[in-house]
């Protein structure tokens, strides 16, 4: 049996889906092969008394559990000031959405621990976290976005004035570094720009401003690898939103993805199949192109009044670990949890260690040894 550490929580204004996320998996996976210890991220990582039970987070005042400390690939609790071991790890399942759980901060601490993750790696998730980063690099796989420009705080006007003329009203503001459709306007008028820029800079100091459409589609399409093979999967259409799909239209109504019994959503999306080839072979490119690993989920648009289609985003760490999206195909979010970790635990043994060994230290000893002397005196 492989020990399993589900990380969830974090720094990110999408903490509350990560919960979700988090006991949907734990409640998934497949107990006779993972031993799972699900680790709560909050100042620390913890693992918490009662962590299966939602009013847990949603009530308490203050979280119970004992605190997790990782000694490289081991697990171990803080009890009475002292350390105690409680398992090797073989894996980390990430349900961590935005934040430094999705931007390659959290992959990169745990690359440094020597412990695989299922999500894709530092640079993709980099990549993936920040939109206008991720805008340019699908202008070099010729992947088609909708017209953008960016904008910093605190900077001049000029930059602003040049992105309205060339993109002109209406246009969505977005935080480039934000998911979950936190923070996210649409404006029709300068002053509604004026306005909806404040508000995005209150979650991101770089801001996205993109052409919006006004009558379109959005497809979502996920990707995940296993045995060396990647695989699209069927596509969904969410419906029964207005202008683009709110926080709340995706958490908080049937609308909603992650909400138990989501009625408004078409599956399999009704589009054609040249469009739905279209869709997948963006998805896959991308997938390839970042080196991804684990399952991510792109989500597209498709404007009705020329049939054009245009990559919206990449979730790297997607709501639900995207299960819902393989549900036609007899898999399970079990299955896919089981295919991503065994692939993060594959690629971790495939990575290279580099090693070269040297002999400038004995060099500069033997020829500095006055000049050391002098700067540590100094110091």
């Amino acid at each position: 049996m492989k020990n399993l550490v589900v990380i969830y929580g974090g720094n990110s204004c999408e903490k509350d889906i990560s919960i979700i996320t988090a006991l949907q998996a734990i409640s998934a996976v497949d107990k006779t092969k993972y031993k799972v210890y699900p680790l709560y991220w909050s100042d620390g990582f913890y693992i918490l008394e009662d962590y299966d039970k939602i009013d847990t987070y949603a009530k308490a005042t203050k979280l119970v559990g004992k605190q997790a400390i990782f000694n490289l690939n081991t697990l171990c609790v803080l009890k009475k000031n002292r350390i105690k071991k409680l398992a090797d790890i073989d894996c980390a399942l990430l349900c961590t959405h935005g934040g430094m759980g999705e931007n390659g901060a959290l992959q990169g601490f745990l690359e440094v621990n020597e412990i695989p993750y299922t999500s894709p790696g530092v640079l993709a998730s980099a990549i993936g976290m920040d939109k206008a980063v991720c805008k340019m690099i699908c202008k070099r796989l010729s992947l088609p976005t909708l017209p953008y420009g960016t904008v910093f705080e605190n900077e001049g006007k000029d930059n602003l004035e040049k992105i309205i003329a060339r993109i002109g009203f209406p246009m969505i503001v977005k935080p480039a570094k934000q998911g979950s459709s936190i923070g996210i306007s649409i404006c029709k008028t300068r002053e509604e720009l004026e306005e909806n820029l404040k508000v995005a800079f209150v979650y991101d100091k770089k801001v996205v401003i993109e052409k919006a459409l006004t009558d379109f589609k959005e497809i979502n399409c996920a990707c995940i690898k296993s045995k060396d093979k990647i695989y699209p999967s069927t596509l969904e259409e969410p419906v029964g939103w207005q202008e683009f799909l709110t926080f709340e239209d995706k958490y908080m109504s049937s609308a909603g993805k992650i909400m138990k019994n989501s009625a408004k959503r078409i599956f399999p999306a009704e589009i054609g199949e040249v469009e739905s080839k279209k869709v997948q072979n963006m998805t896959v490119k991308l997938y390839t192109a970042l080196e991804c690993k684990g399952i991510i989920r792109c989500d597209f648009l498709i404007d009705k009044s020329n049939g054009e289609i245009y990559l919206n985003e990449i979730n790297t760490i997607p709501g639900s670990l995207a299960g819902y999206l393989y549900e036609d195909r007899d898999f399970r979010l079990k299955d896919v949890i089981e295919i991503i970790v065994e692939e993060a635990i594959k690629d971790a043994k495939s990575q290279r260690s580099y090693h070269y060994s040297s002999k400038v230290l004995q060099y500069y000893a033997k020829n500095n040894a006055n000049a050391c002397k002098t700067s540590i005196k100094n110091v």
